[in-house]
């Protein structure tokens, strides 16, 4: 069961861009590590104009999703290197509109944001500030085909993965 009250939503437009991002996260400390659980619910791509949700399980010859979900687990993995303490977080929805409003940049600030909200940290203005503008570029040539790599501020190929 989803807890709908843990909807995180991040919308912009800027530059005449869209971004936009729904992300549900349920997040505890955890006494030894930082634990990653990837608890997809949603139904995959259902058309144009509709949201598009990680499902529970791939489906062959649809949407894949892979790109969202290392995007994702890339906003986790820089949140954590801000935080002494350690986490357990289940990912239990990430939504957005394929090709018009969402990549995987988009998904991975919003999930830094996510993440922060939930927990109380407050990062660095600056860097917030740098990230921001490094997901709004996201947009430009071919970088939201590409990983975000939140701790240097560059889009990686997928081919890194």
């Amino acid at each position: 069961m989803i807890n709908e009250t843990l909807d995180f939503r991040w919308q912009k437009i800027k530059n005449g861009k869209p971004h936009f991002a729904l992300i549900n996260l349920e997040i505890s400390p955890n006494d030894n590590q930082n634990e990653i659980i990837e608890e997809y619910s949603g139904e995959g791509w259902i058309g144009m104009g509709y949201f598009a949700s990680i499902p529970a399980k791939d489906v062959p010859g649809t949407a894949g999703f892979a790109d969202w979900k290392k995007a994702v687990l890339k906003g986790l993995q820089f949140v954590f290197s801000k935080t002494e303490t350690h986490w357990s977080v289940r990912i239990k929805k990430v939504e957005g509109l394929i090709a018009t409003d969402t990549n995987p940049t988009i998904l991975g600030y919003a999930t830094i944001l996510a993440f922060c909200k939930q927990t109380n940290i407050e990062l660095d203005p600056d860097l917030m500030k740098a990230i921001e503008d490094f997901t709004f570029r996201s947009w430009e040539g071919k970088n939201y085909e590409k990983i975000p790599n939140f701790m240097n501020l560059q889009y990686e190929d997928h081919s890194h993965f």
